[in-house]
């Protein structure tokens, strides 16, 4: 393992960091009871797809809520509402729109009521409110040229989701990639909402961005609801699509120990689902959808080269090297070891590899994907600016 990063770990250990104590967490839902009916997260873009876009808000209250669209004059031309099996979602907290044909650019709002009472025959609101009106901008599947950013190892480390964007600016990106550890481990909704979506607010409104799950995502007694908060395709952590000229592979690269680790106690079975990945993966590097893309760009949590020799290591290996050099991939793009580093082909693997570096500043790194039909470039620069590394194609 890293020396770097079991510094890191054992330093939270030592910081104390522990579950939090019932009784408060149950004085805070007592006080929020008390509290206005507000937006926790106004809204934030997930799981983009040809023809679509999803938009999630969470409230502080039980509610009735929907999306408005609106044109240039603020009026509405359309209000989507969440449905499933004849009944629109109500009484809950948590909502996902999905905006079928979703133009490039559009204005959205949402709006909620409370809900006061939810009895069988009897449903009472209370206050309505509504979300500032956002302005959406998505990326074509076919536009000639595409860029993303790509964040890993935040680790709790909120400012670092502004101080990474070079210029402060996000106007040049498609789409951001929250390449794993995040957090140090979920334990309820609200270490999602205030430890990531608040932060990434100033993005997330408007324009869509993936949570590709690292091992901290996997810890933690909220981490088997974790998804709930996130959309994929296929309701997969694992995914891939074209979008621009590159064909994006988002791999869910699982736990860094074996199975049986007594830390699991026994929970866990990642190394069966690496072998399913492994599966999809080789046959979506044969897809029609692959073959039409000029670049093929892989992005997953733990390095296979330049790591440790860990079980997570060596079985992401094992899983997908093969089909890598096989299938010819044009970069992978990793974190986990908080010690950033670029690696050309070699004669290990013949694509480079990309590393992303650790959340404390001096060692946090963003890396820059851009596309074009004719060219792939991807950047890595430290937080002062340096650049890292840059492979062109």
């Amino acid at each position: 393992m890293n020396f770097n990063r079991r510094r890191f770990l054992e330093a939270l250990a030592l910081a104390g960091i522990t579950l939090p104590n019932i009784s408060s967490a149950q004085e805070k839902n007592a006080d929020n009871a008390e509290g206005e009916f507000s937006f926790v997260v106004p809204a934030y873009l997930q799981n983009q797809t040809e023809t679509g876009i999803s938009i999630f808000t969470i409230l502080s209250k039980e509610a009735f809520a929907w999306l408005e669209i609106l044109d240039n004059s603020g009026n509405v031309q359309k209000k989507i509402y969440q449905s499933e099996d004849g009944m629109i979602n109500a009484n809950t907290d948590f909502f996902r729109f999905a905006i079928e044909d979703a133009p490039p650019s559009f204005r959205y709002r949402i709006k909620a009521k409370e809900i006061q009472k939810f009895d069988p025959y009897k449903i009472v609101y209370g206050q309505e409110i509504e979300t500032p009106i956002f302005e959406a901008k998505l990326a074509k599947n076919n536009q000639e040229q595409i860029r993303c950013l790509v964040y890993n190892d935040v680790h709790e480390e909120k400012s670092s989701y502004r101080d990474l964007i070079p210029n402060q600016d996000i106007s040049p990106y498609d789409f951001f990639v929250m390449n794993g550890d995040s957090f140090h481990y979920v334990t309820n909704q609200q270490d999602i909402t205030e430890k990531l979506l608040k932060p990434i607010e100033f993005f997330a409104t408007s324009k869509p961005f993936i949570m590709n799950r690292g091992n901290h995502e996997t810890r933690g007694s909220f981490a088997r609801n974790f998804k709930r908060y996130f959309g994929y395709p296929d309701n997969k952590y694992y995914q891939a699509f074209k979008r621009g000229p590159i064909f994006w592979i988002m791999l869910d690269s699982g736990e860094d120990k074996p199975d049986n680790h007594e830390v699991y106690a026994g929970t866990v079975d990642y190394d069966n689902y690496r072998k399913e990945q492994a599966n999809w993966l080789e046959k979506v590097l044969q897809s029609k959808e692959r073959k039409a893309a000029q670049h093929t760009v892989v992005i997953s949590h733990i390095p296979i080269f330049h790591s440790d020799d860990w079980h997570g290591t060596l079985d992401n290996r094992a899983c997908f090297h093969p089909l890598f050099q096989k299938y010819k991939i044009d970069a992978m793009i990793s974190g986990h070891t908080h010690q950033y580093g670029y690696y050309p082909a070699d004669k290990d693997h013949n694509y480079p590899v990309f590393i992303g570096g650790g959340p404390k500043a001096g060692k946090r790194t963003i890396i820059d994907v851009t596309g074009s039909n004719k060219s792939l470039a991807i950047r890595m620069t430290r937080d002062d600016g340096t650049e890292l590394g840059l492979f062109k194609k």
